[in-house]
């Protein structure tokens, strides 16, 4: 049998593809960067995934993100499909127990998206955030906690590009050490807290990862004003009703994709 001619360029588009697929989104200098390829190179090969339908660029922020068409074949857009549908009775229930607002959030390029909250039904919340809002991968108990359970390659990548950001948000991403140290901490721990101060108010967050069948999904959240909960009722009522639910939501996600 003649050996096949096996096509580099190929190979090229489909590494290009999967790491796409991994970010969720991105530009041709970060994806060029992340794969060492020359960026003309990779523009013409991204180009190309877009006319196969298999990409979409942005053409305000000429940022590429994959299409429902290769989302479906992977299960990346059903599965945040799956998750908010999943996650939403189990979240109404915490926050009908908790009252302050809950949030599932799911990793969208290099940060986290909100997927689903209760803050409409929440009587203890001061600003809305509502699905779509856009949060922090470092400067949040949301983000780090999905850093910290993530697969060490997806990790390193997001670092990566993170570390190129001008956002001040990102800031903390060139201190790879500080990085390690504090994610390393939220493993042991298997929770996050962040804190943020309003205009009027200080707000913290506590975070947990959402996993099914041994990865993380998602992580969920509890947002409330730091006077209004002690520490001790934080780590003693708020963490492990928080746990549970993260819990029920990976159950519940199993259940619908098997």
């Amino acid at each position: 049998m003649a050996q096949v001619k096996i096509s580099k360029t190929s190979i090229k588009a489909f590494s290009i593809l999967e790491k796409l697929n991994v970010l969720g989104e991105g530009r041709n200098s970060d994806i060029a960067a992340l794969l060492a390829l020359p960026r003309p190179t990779c523009y013409r090969l991204l180009e190309t995934l877009c006319a196969a339908g298999l990409a979409v660029k942005d053409p305000n922020t000429h940022i590429y993100r994959p299409t429902e068409r290769v989302l479906a074949l992977s299960c990346g857009f059903e599965q945040e499909t799956w998750i908010a549908a999943c996650a939403k009775p189990h979240m109404s229930e915490l926050g009908a127990d908790l009252l302050w607002p809950i949030a599932i959030a799911t990793l969208s390029g290099p940060s986290m998206l909100l997927r689903e909250t209760t803050d409409p039904d929440s009587p203890l919340v001061v600003r809305r955030y509502l699905p779509g809002r856009r949060v922090g991968l470092l400067s949040t108990a949301t983000g780090r906690v999905y850093l910290a359970h993530c697969p060490p390659e997806q990790r390193d990548t997001l670092i990566e590009i993170l570390k190129k950001s001008g956002n001040p948000q990102d800031a903390g991403a060139r201190n790879q050490s500080a990085i390690e140290r504090r994610l390393e901490q939220v493993r042991q721990l298997g929770f996050d807290s962040s804190e943020r101060q309003s205009q009027t108010t200080k707000w913290r967050a506590m975070a947990v990862p959402v996993l099914a069948g041994g990865r993380i999904l998602a992580s969920l959240s509890v947002r409330y004003i730091e006077k209004a909960v002690s520490r001790a009722k934080e780590r003693e009522e708020f963490l492990p009703k928080l746990r549970l639910t993260a819990k029920r939501i990976g159950k519940s996600f199993e259940s619908a994709a098997a």
